[in-house]
């Protein structure tokens, strides 16, 4: 791992509790959820893997629609939160780019995940994912947008955290043709322009 990476981790894992507080004041992700299991075609006990769980905000959601879930993070102290906040649910300490994703998947969440990865690592993922799905299966992610791909280091209390800047268009460039993006819908949130688009495996 890259030493800003591993910085990132560091911040996120020295104050888990703080940044689970304030991702519980961004919002339910439920509509985004539920849609996203009606585009899949509402697939009885769906198959479900969430990149960067986090402290398990929106399995919370995603549970109450499939039994057959998987949340991973990077970073340890989430893992150990979303565990304590949602006993008996599956998740695990894993990096997106090297995590083995199971086979036969019905949809992929990435909420404000993906934004620690840049072009490369973000390409690996959707080529690895898009192995993973079903045909007909979806891959939803949010992502911090702007008009060109771009770097970002936000220093804070807590610490440094890189993000990058993507937009509808270049997630599409990296996809390929093996997938036909569904929608995609921009929004402001906390000053920041922000992204969600849906991909569908073919």
């Amino acid at each position: 791992m890259t030493n800003w990476r591993q910085e990132t981790v560091d911040t996120y894992n020295k104050h888990a509790a703080e940044f689970a507080d304030y991702f519980q004041g961004i919002g339910s992700r439920r509509n985004d959820i539920e849609k996203t299991f009606e585009l899949a075609g509402s697939p009885k006990n769906a198959k479900v893997v969430e990149i960067g769980c986090a402290d398990g905000r929106d399995a919370k959601e995603i549970v109450k629609l499939t039994k057959n879930y998987t949340g991973f993070d990077i970073a340890e102290e989430f893992i150990k939160l979303a565990k304590a906040n949602l006993p008996g649910v599956n998740f695990e300490v894993a990096d997106a780019v090297t995590y083995n994703y199971s086979n036969n998947l019905d949809i992929v969440f990435a909420f404000a995940s993906l934004l620690h990865l840049d072009k490369a690592e973000v390409k690996k993922v959707l080529e690895k994912v898009h192995a993973a799905l079903k045909p007909g299966g979806v891959f939803f992610i949010s992502l911090k947008r702007a008009p060109k791909y771009r770097e970002f280091i936000k220093e804070s209390a807590q610490g440094k955290r890189r993000f990058y800047f993507y937009n509808p268009k270049i997630i599409e460039q990296l996809a390929g043709l093996g997938y036909k993006v569904l929608f995609s819908e921009e929004s402001l949130r906390d000053e920041t322009d922000w992204f969600d688009i849906a991909l569908k495996r073919l």
